[in-house]
């Protein structure tokens, strides 16, 4: 298995690197005017993505508690560390990269509320949001996740599934994070952009799998190169380093993998750690 997704990792990168290259190459002729490293936090910060930007926790939704104010992410967090920053979380549970652009998140879909409703795409919103709050100082965005959730259940975890697939996957991730970045780049040209890569929840139940996280993180810190954002890294907070002693201690203490739950998302400890990664990216 861990040769299977060593070469799989291997094979990837080596048909992406020309493509994402162009691309990122590209996008930074186009936007080297929006870095924005040194702009002071203070005004509003907009928080973006799936369901860790939401705060989501497998014991609420067990409760049957879908009260949004009872979902603390790291952007909450975040702000309690930065008080002079007024919060705007527009995450939504079950976002994809491509649903982040067209609509369709599941968690409203199936009635559920958000911290804060909108209609249309989160993307769309977002933008509307940034148009009416120009002093909007920092945006932060994690996504991609349930794109890769999506490949490995498509393929019921079969590795040489998800290595035939996994470049066309790649693409359309990269293609789809690209025009979600140009898109709030255009908006809020002067606010800190923040990406999170993305953490290995799975690190214990698919021994390897680290090197698939490692090259869509590749790909994320190419895109935040390109559009002057800082990366906030998920992956050191929650699995420490891949393929360390201390790896499965850290997934099973900030994840509820090792619960009765067997559950990818953040603990309470989790998201105050994927908190200090943002505040460790932005100084």
């Amino acid at each position: 298995m861990v040769r299977i997704l060593a070469r799989m990792a291997r094979d990837s990168r080596r048909s992406l690197r020309l493509a994402v290259l162009g691309v990122v190459l590209a996008l930074a002729v186009l936007v080297a005017a929006g870095s924005a490293a040194a702009t002071p936090l203070r005004g509003g910060y907009l928080s973006l993505g799936d369901s860790l930007a939401f705060g989501y926790q497998p014991n609420l939704v067990a409760a049957g508690d879908f009260n949004p104010a009872d979902y603390q992410s790291y952007a909450e967090r975040f702000a309690t560390m930065r008080p002079q920053l007024q919060l705007t979380n527009l995450g939504c549970p079950g976002e994809t990269t491509g649903s982040f652009i067209s609509g369709g998140c599941p968690w409203t879909l199936g009635g559920l509320p958000l911290h804060t409703p909108h209609a249309g795409s989160q993307l769309a919103a977002a933008v509307a949001f940034l148009s009416a709050h120009p002093q909007t100082s920092l945006i932060t965005i994690d996504i991609g996740s349930n794109d890769l959730l999506a490949l490995l259940g498509s393929c019921n975890y079969d590795l040489v599934c998800v290595q035939a697939a996994l470049p066309a996957a790649l693409g359309t991730l990269l293609g789809h994070y690209a025009t979600i970045l140009s898109a709030l780049r255009t908006a809020a040209p002067n606010a800190r952009l923040v990406l999170f890569n993305l953490y290995n929840p799975l690190a214990i139940a698919l021994p390897g799998s680290d090197q698939l996280i490692a090259t869509v993180n590749s790909l994320i810190d190419g895109l935040a190169g390109a559009f002057g954002a800082q990366v906030a890294d998920a992956f050191g907070a929650m699995n420490h380093a891949a393929g360390s002693p201390a790896e499965a201690a850290f997934v099973c203490t900030r994840t509820w993998e090792c619960t009765s739950y067997q559950n990818i998302h953040p603990t309470d400890l989790g998201y105050q750690q994927l908190a200090v990664a943002l505040l460790h990216a932005l100084n």
